[in-house]
Formats: C-alpha cells, sequence, structure tokens
C-alpha cells in the first residue's frame, strides 16, 4: 500500500495518519479507512465493522474509491489525471465514457508524461474536483483524439445519485 500511496502522491500526507483494513463480506478485497484521531480507539476495536472514510479497496493493487480520489485531489500534488469540459463532466457524472476533445489538460509532471495506455488516473473538473476514476485507452499524446472515447470512466461521483433515484423509482 505504502507503494500506491507514493504513486498516487498522497504518501506524505497519509505517513502519519491512522489507517485501518477491514475484509469485506466475500472475502476477496480488503477496505481500507482513513481514520481520524478521535476515531482511531474506537475504530480499532472489535466491535466497529467500519468507521472513517473510506479510500480504497485492497486486492492484488490498491484501487482508489471516489473518496480517495477525491482526497488525492486535494492533497497531492503529483498524480495521473486530466481535467474535462463542462460538457465532459454531465457525461461523467451519468457514467459515460470521455471523449478525446473534451480533454482540456492532461497531467506532466516535470516535462515527463506520465499518462501511458491502460493507465489509472483521476477525472476533474474544470474546479480540479475529482469527479471520476477512468482508465485510459491510448498514450497521453493520443488522448484529445476527436471523436474517439479515450478515456473509460470505472467510477464516477454520479453513482450515488443514480443509486439514490434508483431506490426511490425515478431511474
Amino acid at each position: 500500500m505504502k507503494r500506491a500511496f507514493h504513486w498516487w502522491g498522497i504518501f506524505e500526507f497519509l505517513q502519519d495518519k491512522p489507517i485501518s483494513i477491514k475484509d469485506q463480506i466475500n472475502d476477496t478485497a480488503k477496505q481500507v479507512y482513513l481514520l481520524t484521531p478521535e476515531v482511531e480507539g474506537i475504530a480499532l476495536g472489535r466491535f466497529s465493522p467500519h468507521a472513517g472514510l473510506m479510500i480504497g479497496i485492497l486486492r492484488k493493487k490498491f484501487m482508489l474509491s471516489m473518496a480517495g480520489a477525491d482526497l488525492v485531489a486535494r492533497e497531492s500534488k503529483k498524480f495521473p489525471h486530466v481535467v474535462v469540459n463542462d460538457d465532459a463532466e454531465k457525461a461523467i457524472l451519468y457514467g459515460k465514457n470521455i471523449l478525446g476533445e473534451s480533454i482540456v489538460e492532461e497531467s506532466i509532471v516535470e516535462n515527463t508524461e506520465i499518462i501511458v495506455e491502460n493507465q489509472l488516473l483521476i477525472i476533474l473538473n474544470l474546479h480540479r474536483e475529482a469527479i471520476g476514476i477512468g482508465m485510459t485507452k491510448y498514450h497521453a499524446k493520443y488522448l484529445r483524439q476527436r471523436g474517439i472515447a479515450t478515456v473509460m470512466t470505472l467510477i464516477d461521483a454520479g453513482i450515488y445519485l443514480r443509486n439514490e433515484q434508483r431506490r426511490r423509482g425515478n431511474l
């Protein structure tokens, strides 16, 4: 996990923070929670199944949750991401993939491209807020191709709203 935290650029931020790892029901993955010092004693007790902010899932590799992506977007200075325009933001919140012409910026660190094909990244809106997690279909130099979905949306912030609407029977 340290390697994943370093890769996402949040290792230093999380270094002195309490973390809790809990088994999921199906036992194929573990949920990773960031705790506040106030809840640490309660969360680590045997009667608390979940406490804190669930920042990701740990299987063979660590996968950020939407809350984890939001944390990375706020706290990290160096992480793989794309910034999309307003029209793409709306589409992403409905689970759509990203068309190349919707990308207004991709992450570059020290003049080195860090986005490659099949790269996990965070999708940001124009206000640099995390709105999703995606996977590139192309290398950075081909991400802005017109008329082609160049980033596949894996998780988006709109899923909560869609689930709530389904629950109420509005979708």
